[in-house]
Parts: C-alpha cells; sequence; structure tokens
C-alpha cells in the first residue's frame, strides 16, 4: 500500500494527541510530528506507535527543520495553542512551508465556532483565527486551506468546565436569556477523527468543514444531561443577554488580567445569541464517523 504522510504541529498537546492517534489508526498514513528540540519525550507513545519524529521550532526561523518535516507531506494539520504570535504569525509560517514544499493541503488550529460569522471583537481568539484565515486565503497559493469548525467542545474541560454550562459538581446550570438558540457541540475524540479524514481525504474539502455531535438549545442540554445522569439540575438564570455584554464589556476593560473570565463569557455569548452558528454541517461527509451527542457522552463519563 503507497501510504501518504501527514505532518502534524501540536502533537504533544491534547487535541493534538488525538489527532495523531486518528491518523495513526489509518493504515494508509504516514505521521510526521514537529517537536520542540528535547521535546521528544512528550510523544514518545506516539513514535512507539509509529509516527516519525521531526526536531524545529515555529516562529525561530527553523526553515531547515520545518522543511524536513513537510518534506513529501500530503497534508499539514495543525494543532498548536497560544496567542496571535502562534495563530497568526506562527502558522502564517507554516502555510509558507506548506507551499514551498508541495504540500496539498492545510488545516490550521481552528476547532471552534465559524469564526467567519462572529463580528470583529465579539471573540478575541477568533479574532486571530479570522485574521489567519484572511492571510491564508490572499497567499496560500495551490494550497488547499481548509478551516474545522466543530462549534464547543463536548467535554468535561469546555462545556462542563471552561464555558461552565453545566457544573457536574454543583448540579447547577447556568444560563443568560431565554437559552433557547440552538448551539453546536462535538467531542474532542470526534473532531480529532474527523479532522483525519479530512486530512487524508483526497477529494478537495470544503474551505469552511463544518461537523458537530450535537444541535441543542440550553434546555436541550438541560434534559440530555438529566436523562443521561439520571439527576436533576438546578437552573441559574444569571441575567439578560444585554447584562451579559454589560458584563463582558467590564472585564474587558480590566486587562488581560481577566483574560480567563471575559473568554468563556465570549463564547457563551457567541452561541446563546446564534453567532458562529455552523451552517451547513457536514457529517454526512464521512458516515462511517457517529459523534457522541450530551446525552451519551453524560452516560459514559458517568457525570
Amino acid at each position: 500500500m503507497n501510504k501518504q504522510t501527514i505532518a502534524l504541529a501540536g502533537g504533544s498537546g491534547h487535541l493534538g494527541s488525538l489527532i495523531a492517534r486518528a491518523l495513526l489508526a489509518k493504515p494508509e498514513v504516514r505521521l510526521r510530528l514537529l517537536v520542540r528540540p528535547g521535546s521528544g519525550g512528550k510523544v514518545a507513545g506516539l513514535v512507539a506507535q509509529g509516527a516519525e519524529v521531526v526536531e524545529g521550532e515555529i516562529g525561530r526561523n527553523d526553515t531547515a527543520a520545518l522543511s524536513r518535516w513537510a518534506g513529501g507531506a500530503a497534508s499539514i494539520i495543525s494543532a498548536i495553542q497560544g496567542g496571535p504570535d502562534l495563530i497568526v504569525e506562527g502558522q502564517t509560517e507554516l502555510l509558507r512551508v506548506a507551499r514551498q514544499s508541495g504540500v496539498r493541503r492545510f488545516i490550521p488550529s481552528d476547532f471552534s465556532l465559524d469564526m467567519f460569522t462572529v463580528a470583529p471583537g465579539r471573540i478575541v481568539t477568533s479574532d486571530w483565527r479570522r485574521r489567519f484565515a484572511d492571510l491564508a486565503q490572499a497567499e496560500r497559493g495551490p494550497v488547499e486551506v481548509v478551516h474545522v469548525l466543530n462549534g464547543g467542545f463536548l467535554d468535561r474541560g469546555v462545556l462542563f468546565g471552561f464555558i461552565n454550562v453545566v457544573n457536574p459538581q454543583t448540579q447547577t446550570a447556568y444560563v443568560w436569556g431565554d437559552g433557547k438558540q440552538t448551539m453546536h457541540w462535538t467531542t474532542y475524540g470526534d473532531t480529532a477523527r474527523y479532522t483525519a479524514e479530512a486530512a487524508a481525504d483526497e477529494r478537495p474539502v470544503p474551505r469552511r468543514f463544518a461537523i458537530a455531535g450535537d444541535a441543542l438549545d440550553f434546555w436541550g442540554i438541560v434534559a440530555a444531561y438529566e436523562a443521561g445522569s439520571g439527576k436533576k439540575l438546578k437552573i441559574q438564570t444569571l441575567g439578560s443577554l444585554d447584562e451579559l455584554d454589560a458584563r463582558i464589556t467590564e472585564l474587558v476593560k480590566g486587562g488581560q488580567q481577566n483574560f480567563g473570565a471575559f473568554l468563556p463569557l465570549m463564547y457563551y455569548r457567541a452561541m446563546l445569541r446564534g453567532e458562529g452558528r455552523l451552517d451547513p454541517l457536514m457529517n454526512h461527509r464521512y458516515p462511517a464517523i457517529q459523534p457522541t451527542g450530551v446525552r451519551a457522552y453524560v452516560e459514559r463519563e458517568r457525570l
């Protein structure tokens, strides 16, 4: 079997490692990881499963190493996380290497709401991703740039953590406004599997590749949690959507020290207002993946 090489940056992170495992499970794929010098131990498990490693660093003019990493690859996936220095400048460097190396497809580290439909300033991190997307659209050359959009992560760390829609410890669900807007949620694992399929696909892939594990409004999430856990949630309404706007504005005025407080509220506001909504969904493109919904996740994780 002729294998295609897929190059992955950010494979030592949570989502990146899941993408790596999804790629390693595909017999037609050879995985090549970009790892910072001296950090090979973080991906030892992936290497044991067959991944190759190239040591190199983004943003350090490490052209020779990046070229070795990208050389001969059919697709590059970026799962790197960080500020605009990485999301914008760093990924622009990776795209440049992809273009110079004759790579067919580049998948940047988006994995979020549809940032193309979120107004500037509404979500700080979406602004960074959209800035890169605009640069990529202008400078991609022959490289196909595919933005994987999955809504919010349907996992302990996000729906049940970072955004804090439901707190399983206190058995409380939190909402602003009436909670009647449909929101999209996808597990990290399913996002990784769809990303691996898109990277290995020999057909053209749409620029905005949107997938979701579940589509529920706030009350649907509450019902799914209660059905999956057998527990009754307390509902806490935190205010109107206008009051949420005012709260975010207040936190932003406090500066970067409030970043961890206002960023999750920005994401939740967008979802409650229908901003960044995924349309159309493209789950059908890879029917072998049957994504996990909220109820099934709650049951599986015993939340």
